[in-house]
């Protein structure tokens, strides 16, 4: 122990018959009057200030410059008073505020540090409030951009693991995090009113809607609103299709393009006149494949409708070179005989057949009961100029969603939701005529529907009417 400074703030002791003692003394209150309650101005300041007044204390950064700064190292706390500059010996873990920054730094290892850095524990607070001000509601309250809670690895005395424990007294009580949008609630994730997981969602009335709830018992989750996505898009022409990042499952409806109707035949009376055989339905296919199976890019060809007397064109889906599913076109009425239906995973409607001793045949609809109707048969004459009527047009889903076929020469109808079922009805066959042309064909209705045949007669035999147009429905399943 010295027997003229104190130990720990380093004052002048008054020594015994000391002459002025107040010289000593006055540099002793000086001392505390630097180390006590210490408030500096500035930390950053590195020009020695012209105008500063009695009192004022700075921590001398990086380079500092002035006639009493210069060559002074860093951290040294600096006082000024009557006129001159003071160094004032620090001890570490003095504490000062830093006016100009408003932090608080301590002494340490011949530096200052942020107060932060050497609190070992802070216990039993009663609020905190991060960049906002907490309060009795919100006794924990931060107003930040960003948040990070790491893992103290083993290498800084952890383990690696990090838990966040959140806990709540009974059953009955809420743990939960709300999730809000300008102070809306919108979304609440946790143990709300019970044991289970759920998540919760909230429209902009404030309604409410479960959303999913973990059964804490067995493990399983349910959706209480669904939770299978789908996406249903119908082609009606050529075009490629990007599966969306969601999709597992992709389902695919072919429906091939209809023949036309064949056109009918005409002439004098004494020989048999056939009307046009109805136009073949396109064939219809349906698969399914697993997402991950596929290229990201399904190309899709919609096959044509035929015109009078041409057969209707292919409908494929296509992954890269390799074809997927393809249902063909039905082919077109010939005279007197129905087009044959296109190929596709079941025998599709043919169209019907003209005749010269009876009413032609209908389009066929039940063959392939789910599928476009074959194209209706034209009227026929017979050699004694008997004019027989067309026949009507076979309908298009006959086992679910009816699209109806036409009748005498009238067009088929398309199906009233193209969604749930893309068959149209077949065309209606012309009626024959004895006295001059023919009746034409009705066209096919989309999709994918026969073109009725031409009726034939006396001096020109009716036009067939043209097939509809194939389509592809394509829905992901996500």
């Amino acid at each position: 122990m010295s027997d003229d400074f104190s130990a720990r703030l380093n004052l002048p002791y008054l020594a015994a018959g000391q002459m002025q003692k107040h010289v000593t003394l006055n540099t002793a209150l000086t001392r505390l009057d630097a180390l006590l309650q210490t408030a500096v101005v500035s930390r950053t300041t590195a020009i020695q200030p012209a105008d500063a007044s009695d009192g004022d204390l700075y921590i001398l950064p990086q380079e500092a410059e002035g006639a009493a700064w210069t060559g002074r190292p860093v951290g040294t706390l600096m006082r000024f008073e009557g006129g001159g500059w003071t160094a004032v010996t620090t001890s570490d873990g003095m504490i000062a505020c830093v006016v100009d920054e408003g932090v608080v730094v301590v002494r340490a290892d011949g530096g200052w540090v942020a107060l932060g850095q050497r609190l070992g524990e802070v216990q039993g607070l009663a609020r905190l409030g991060l960049g906002t001000t907490a309060d009795e509601a919100n006794p924990l309250a931060a107003k930040i951009n960003a948040a990070l809670i790491t893992a103290r690895g083993e290498e800084e005395g952890g383990d690696g693991d990090l838990r966040l424990t959140l806990n709540k007294a009974t059953a009955g009580d809420v743990l939960s995090l709300l999730f809000q949008s300008g102070y809306a609630a919108r979304a609440e994730l946790g143990l709300i009113g019970d044991d289970d997981l759920g998540l919760k969602a909230c429209d902009d009335a404030g309604t409410w809607r479960s959303v999913w709830r973990v059964d804490r018992a067995t493990g399983r989750i349910g959706f209480d609103q669904g939770a299978v996505r789908r996406e249903t898009t119908l082609f009606t022409s050529d075009d490629d299709y990007a599966l969306p990042i969601w999709a597992r499952w992709v389902e695919a409806t072919c429906v091939g393009g209809g023949g036309g109707g064949g056109a009918g035949l005409a002439g004098a009376a004494g020989a048999s006149r056939l009307g046009g055989g109805g136009g073949g339905a396109g064939g219809l296919s349906l698969a399914r494949w697993s997402a991950e199976d596929l290229e990201g890019v399904l190309s899709v060809k919609v096959g044509a409708g035929g015109i009078s007397g041409v057969s209707g064109g292919d409908s494929e889906v296509v992954t890269g070179d390799m074809v997927l599913l393809r249902a063909t076109g039905g082919a077109a009425g010939g005279s007197g005989v129905g087009g044959a239906g296109g190929i596709g995973q079941r025998f599709a409607n043919p169209g019907g057949s003209s005749s010269t001793t009876a009413t032609a045949t209908m389009g066929s609809e039940t063959l392939c009961s789910d599928g476009p109707g074959g194209g209706g048969a034209g009227g026929g004459l017979s050699a004694a100029d008997v004019a027989y009527a067309g026949g009507a047009g076979g309908v298009g889903g006959w086992s679910g969603l009816r699209a109806a076929g036409g009748v005498a020469g009238a067009a088929g109808q398309a199906s009233p939701k193209p969604l749930l079922s893309i068959v149209g009805g077949g065309g209606g066959g012309g009626d024959a005529s004895a006295s001059g042309t023919g009746s034409p064909g009705g066209a096919g209705a989309h999709f994918g529907a026969g073109g009725g045949g031409g009726g034939a007669g006396l001096t020109f035999g009716g036009q067939g009417g043209s097939g509809a147009s194939g389509a592809v429905l394509i829905t992901v399943v996500g």
